[in-house]
This record gives C-alpha cells, structure tokens and sequence, in this order.
C-alpha cells in the first residue's frame, strides 16, 4: 500500500509506511529532504520499508518515537534502533509492553508472536527513553509533545508538534482514527478512561489539527469534530 497523504507538507517532510499483519501506520518525519529524521511507530516488519524511505528522501534517522507500546506499533523498534544505532521514545506506562507484548494483549495474539519472534517476549531495544506524560523533546529539530490520553493503553499518547505553515499535526496512535477511536476491552484499556481522554484531550484539538492515524487514513480535527461518533458531546 502507498502513502496515505502527501510526502510533503511544505516545510515538512512526512512519509507514511503500513507495516505488518496489522496494517499499522508507520511514519517518517523530517524537515526536509537529506535532513534528520524521526521515525514513528516502528511497527511490524518496518525495517525494510523504513530503509527503502529513508534512501528514497536522503534522511538520516536520529530517533525512533512510540505512540504506545502495542507490538503493531513497536514490533520492529529493536531491529530499526541496532541497524541506524537509534533510541526509542516510549511513554513510561507502557514501556512494560516492550519485553511483554502479551500484557496488552489477547490470547489469539500469542501464535503470531510466537511465529513472528520465536516466543511471546521480546528484548528491549538496545536504549529506550522513558517518555514522563505530557512533556516535550525536542529530536531532529521538531519539539514534540507527548500529550497523554489513556484508555486504549495506560501509556497512549498523542505525539503533537507545530507546522509554521500548516499549524498543528498530530500522530495519534490508537486513540483516534478517521471516524472512528481505539478499542479499550485489551488487558490495559478501560472505556472509562477512554472517554475522559476523548473529552480532555482529544476533542479540544482545534479544528485545524492534521490528524496521522496509527491505523488508516489521515484526517483532520475539523472532520472529526463534526462525524466520529465518538466526539459528539
């Protein structure tokens, strides 16, 4: 499948990948072309297509960034960090799911681990740097802002920063799709917890918010304000 919005928003250079049985989003983001580069969810089966997009525009990954530690979302995150000698950001309460996908998980996951992995536990990858919720760091020249919003998993963030031409963007994981939000009945999620993300920190997301999904296409605050079901308080 190939990108799901333009390679290029002006002064930023953003790529998207799907990777793996899960068809998750992946994402490269720069400046520009032959700039530094932040990759987003290193997820199942990245490291190919991620070296592939990485030649294709010149960059040069400096860090990897999760949005939460579901496997379809970290998988590759070992792999990509030994082959680029790179860390991975990861919010703290799910760093746990990093050497125990298992513990976000159900029990029709485990045979795909196993086949995937050889076992239902992973190594971490060689760094990981603890991600406190709702703070900023700064990599590859974009400040990025890791705005907690459990409830699909206890550490789901959405990673926000500002574009000087098209304001606002955020990755936004499994917390919010085009029309549609994250499922919360996986060990971690809570509904509860859920709807008080959505209404804390999801809906006041202004209107011209870019919105990058961890599943899907790519929508805007602007749509989601006005059809998910999910946000209509």
């Amino acid at each position: 499948m190939g990108p799901i919005l333009p390679d290029k928003l002006d002064v930023v250079l953003i790529t998207s990948i799907v990777t793996g049985p899960f068809q998750a989003n992946c994402y490269v983001l720069a400046a520009q072309e032959g700039a530094d580069a932040v990759i987003v969810d290193p997820g199942m089966e990245a490291l190919e297509p991620l070296g592939r997009a990485l030649d294709k525009h010149h960059l040069t990954p400096v860090a990897m960034v999760c949005t939460h530690g579901h496997i379809d979302h970290i998988g590759d995150a070992r792999r990509v960090g030994l082959a680029h000698d790179i860390g991975l950001w990861c919010p703290v309460d799910d760093r746990h799911l990093l050497r125990d996908p298992m513990a976000g998980l159900l029990d029709f996951a485990a045979p795909m681990l196993e086949a995937s992995y050889g076992s239902t536990h992973l190594e971490e990858p060689e760094e990981v740097v603890d991600v406190a919720p709702n703070s900023h760091h700064e990599i590859a020249g974009f400040d990025l802002e890791f705005l907690h919003a459990p409830g699909h998993t206890p550490g789901c963030s959405l990673i926000r920063f500002t574009d000087p031409e098209h304001g606002p963007i955020v990755f936004s994981g499994d917390v919010l799709f085009a029309g549609s939000i994250g499922r919360t009945d996986m060990p971690g999620g809570d509904p509860a917890v859920m709807d008080a993300s959505l209404r804390e920190v999801v809906h006041p997301l202004p209107d011209p918010t870019h919105v990058l999904p961890g599943h899907g296409p790519a929508t805007t605050m602007w749509a989601e304000h006005r059809t998910n079901p999910y946000l209509q308080f």
